[in-house]
């Protein structure tokens, strides 16, 4: 049996990877420093999970080993012995890559919603009787964790564009949700941002599809690129699938369509305009691969969320407890609405974790305006990444400029024990408390209701 090493094994992306390897015949082991958010369920897998690095970890027989560019091979102490014994070493994008010219790979891309809809996507082909493989950037439910096992042809996977992971994709489709500036530490502007994903469209070969948002101006200047069919989806009247009209009760939505002048009704547990949005693009290319309507509007109607995206944690002293991974504006923008919509008279209590020095500082107009929708914000020390550990603004700086827009909503709570505390003390029955961010701070949600 060939053994594949994974450093950094814990991530979202990489312990999805595993189970795809487990399933696939290999034996799997790793390593990681992280929280455990994936590690505990990996060994409840059977597979071996190292909470630290060291040397003797290392395996002695090895096919390959992949790794999070988290981690330097300069630095990191496996992928020094690793590297020395003249192991192929891949990064998780080229791993992924690798497996992408396996399949009829489709591709979810974009810088918001990627996640969400590339699940939603393997549910619709899954109705439809497809039975794809799927990786997915976080817990899905009713999955093993961000991985679905299938027996079919079709492999969907999350795209990340940080660090261009894009250009190691050979996908023969692909889905393309929207386009904002992020990763302000590897992208030098928007147009160097906007690059990679032009780049990824003019690779699709001529007989696949690219589905794209068509109410994103800067989606449909990239779609011009592609040599593909391309098909659009969205609120515009213009976009081949058209939202008409969508209504939400507080569990879901149902949302009215038009495709090729034909009425479709689809129902969904989600919540929210920008989910309206992610559900009819993964509907359409579910569609156009599996040619099943009926099949493929089940699947999404059987889909039950993603963990930390609008997940409801419980009820504490009548408070809402929601958590949700927004950490760029438009994802804040977007899950604040969302619960204003559904909550309109409670107070909206937020605890916002910034993620990474350079995106904090880069937008920090644009989140002061965004979290200033809230009526509380408590703003937590910035959550810094393996590659960045310090910067040139802090979360006083955030705290400031929201508090500049011409309200005090909004504190310091510098950790998430203090947090909770603050929680315990001031969350009535009128509040919706939700925790942001990409980091740890959804942790606060035990601490609380322990």
């Amino acid at each position: 049996m060939k053994h594949i090493y994974i450093v950094g094994i814990g991530g979202a992306g990489t312990s999805a990877l595993a189970r795809l390897y487990v399933a696939r015949g290999y034996h799997v082991s790793g390593s990681d420093d992280g929280d455990g958010f994936y590690s505990q369920s990996l060994r409840a897998e059977g597979i071996e999970v190292f909470e630290s690095f060291l040397p003797e970890h290392v395996p002695k027989h090895l096919s390959f080993a992949v790794y999070s560019t988290a981690f330097r091979i300069k630095e990191n102490a496996e992928l020094m012995v690793l590297s020395a014994r003249g192991v192929p070493l891949y990064t998780y994008a080229e791993a992924l890559g690798a497996m992408t010219r396996e399949f009829y790979t489709i591709a979810v891309c974009g810088t918001h919603g990627k996640t969400t809809t590339t699940a939603l996507c393997a549910h619709a082909l899954s109705g439809a009787g497809n039975d794809p493989s799927a990786l997915v950037g976080s817990r899905v439910t009713g999955w093993h964790g961000g991985a679905r096992i299938g027996h079919g042809q079709t492999f969907v996977i999350e795209a990340d564009e940080y660090q261009n992971k894009l250009a190691h994709y050979q996908p023969q489709s692909v889905l393309l949700t929207n386009i904002d500036f992020d990763h302000p530490d590897f992208f030098a502007d928007f147009d160097a941002y906007k690059e990679v994903f032009s780049a990824f469209v003019k690779r699709i070969p001529r007989h696949g599809y690219l589905v794209a948002c068509h109410d994103d101006a800067d989606v449909m200047v990239v779609a011009r690129q592609a040599v593909c069919n391309v098909i659009t989806y969205g609120e515009h009247p213009e976009a081949d699938a058209c939202i008409i009209s969508r209504k939400e009760d507080g569990y879901g939505q149902r949302i009215t369509l038009r495709y090729r002048d034909t009425e479709h009704t689809i129902t969904t547990h989600l919540l929210g305009r920008h989910n309206a949005q992610n559900v009819v693009g993964a509907w359409v290319m579910s569609v156009l691969i599996s040619k099943d309507i009926a099949g493929s509007t089940k699947g999404i109607a059987d889909f039950k969320g993603v963990m930390r995206r609008l997940e409801r944690k419980g009820v504490y002293r009548g408070a809402v407890m929601i958590d949700d991974y927004a950490h760029h504006p438009e994802e804040i923008r977007a899950t604040l609405t969302t619960l204003r919509d559904n909550y309109p008279r409670r107070r909206i209590v937020v605890a916002f974790h910034p993620h990474t020095f350079s995106r904090t500082v880069a937008l920090l107009r644009d989140f002061a305006q965004t979290l200033a929708l809230a009526d509380v914000v408590l703003v937590l020390d910035i959550y810094a990444s393996a590659r960045e550990v310090q910067g040139d603004v802090c979360s006083e700086d955030l705290v400031d400029a929201i508090n500049a827009l011409g309200s005090n909503k909004a504190q310091h709570v510098p950790t998430i024990d203090v947090l909770a505390r603050w929680a315990t003390a001031h969350l009535t029955q009128d509040d919706v408390f939700v925790t942001l961010g990409a980091g740890d701070v959804w942790t606060v949600h035990n601490k609380i209701m322990s």
